[in-house]
């Protein structure tokens, strides 16, 4: 049985075959492929590619070549890329017909892991298109957080964080996508319970009036309470006829009593002093 390769060592070690060759090493081993015998994976974990970006790679390619081969797998017809798609794109906006290719054998379950990390290495993956991957990946493996950390080189608590982010609604998803939240501001936004504060929350990030260390200060005070809490803080409303928060800490707590003008504030002292009573 075929020892399975770590891919914390990064692309080379992936693309390495099993007598330690890498891409380099192998420079004999690169053919000409015609691009459209090649296609991409359906389920590529990248979803976007910048225009923009791939209109300059043509460029480049138009005037340099294609520097770098695609690695690409043989299927009953034609090729499956594995990695490279951005350069394969660029190659055809370019009008080339014909482009340099690895060709190597390769499990399906090579062939996700192999164009996750390439994704990753390249920073070409938003965090929710990550935390997507390493999801399927764990499904569709059955791998544990700490056994795809493993595979990729990162570390547990990094593959915990980035699919934490799915939990995310769709709204707070979207501002993630596009660059507009990052990735610390939506993991603080999960601390958020209520929809309606997590919404005001989200509303004033995307405002620019506040930042992380004001969003965790704000979510620990907006976290759902429990029933005793939310139970003591309904009778002290009914009994002092005005809003009360209470705000727990890790020990003990503090309670918000609200006034709003000096004849209620006197009110309420004459409540909590025993001598009155609320209508």
């Amino acid at each position: 049985m075929a020892k399975r390769r770590g891919l914390g060592r990064g692309l080379e070690a992936l693309l390495s075959d099993e007598s330690g060759q890498t891409e380099e090493s192998v420079a004999n081993g690169i053919v000409q492929l015609k691009t459209n015998e090649i296609l991409p994976r359906s389920d590529q974990p990248r979803q976007v590619f910048e225009e923009e970006k791939i209109a300059e790679l043509a460029d480049s390619i138009k005037r340099y070549g294609v520097l770098q081969p695609l690695v690409v797998t043989k299927m009953e017809t034609g090729y499956t890329l594995i990695a490279g798609e951005r350069r394969l794109r660029a190659a055809k906006a370019a009008g080339l017909e014909e482009v340099p290719a690895i060709v190597r054998e390769a499990t399906p379950q090579e062939v996700a892991e192999i164009s996750l990390v390439e994704n990753i290495q390249r920073e070409d993956l938003d965090p929710v298109e990550e935390a997507r991957a390493y999801k399927e990946l764990m499904a569709q493996y059955g791998y544990t957080q700490q056994q795809l950390a493993g595979r990729i080189g990162k570390s547990r608590s990094y593959i915990a964080n980035a699919v934490r982010l799915l939990q995310l609604d769709e709204i707070s998803l979207s501002h993630l996508i596009q660059g507009e939240i990052t990735s610390a501001q939506a993991r603080t936004l999960l601390s958020i319970q209520h929809p309606y504060q997590r919404q005001k929350m989200l509303d004033k990030l995307l405002q620019k009036k506040t930042n992380v260390r004001q969003m965790e200060k704000a979510a620990r005070r907006t976290k759902k309470k429990d029933i005793y809490e939310e139970e003591a803080e309904n009778r002290l409303m009914l009994s002092l006829g005005t809003k009360v928060q209470i705000i727990p800490k890790k020990k003990g707590g503090k309670i918000e009593v609200e006034y709003y003008n000096a004849e209620d504030l006197e009110r309420l002292l004459e409540l909590l002093e025993g001598e009155g009573h609320a209508d």
